[in-house]
């Protein structure tokens, strides 16, 4: 045979059976899926029933102690300190508040006035918890009611 002869003879062949290099691949069949588990139900006896009980209801537990202060510890000398700049600025405050009662007041002086009575309520409220923090409420009271009174005159 000849070589062109060959050369045909293994190109039909090749060409004849098909080229695996050109043809889809099939996926492979995906896997069986597991057996189904036989679950076998055991019967036992159901638990007994605790007998209905009586709720009783929880006692009314005592006032709880008051909660320690957090704050500074006063001696009798500041405490004493604070209660007199307190009642000197609340002084001062509530006299200007009088003062200013029965007169016009502009927006800004009518807001300032509110100011003071906020001041002076927190002061009141704060005085037996934080001697100190009411001291400054008051003095603040009083800082805002001198510029009232400044703006007035």
């Amino acid at each position: 045979m000849s070589r062109t002869a060959l050369a045909l003879t293994l190109g039909l062949a090749l060409a004849g059976s098909g080229c695996n290099w050109f043809r889809k691949k099939q996926p492979p069949p995906p896997p069986p899926p597991p057996p189904p588990q036989v679950v076998t139900p055991q019967t036992q006896p159901a638990p007994p029933k605790p007998a209905p009980q009586k709720v009783k209801p929880a006692p009314e537990p005592a006032t709880p102690p008051p909660a320690p202060a957090l704050g500074q510890i006063l001696t009798n000398e500041q405490r004493a300190q604070y209660k007199r700049e307190f009642d000197a600025s609340l002084q001062v405050a509530q006299q200007a508040l009088a003062r200013v009662a029965g007169q016009p007041l502009s927006r800004d002086q009518a807001e300032s006035a509110n100011r003071i009575r906020s001041f002076v309520t927190q002061a009141r409220e704060t005085a037996s918890r934080d001697p100190q923090a009411a001291a400054q409420l008051a003095r603040r009271a009083e800082v805002l009611a001198r510029d009232l009174l400044n703006s007035i005159r």
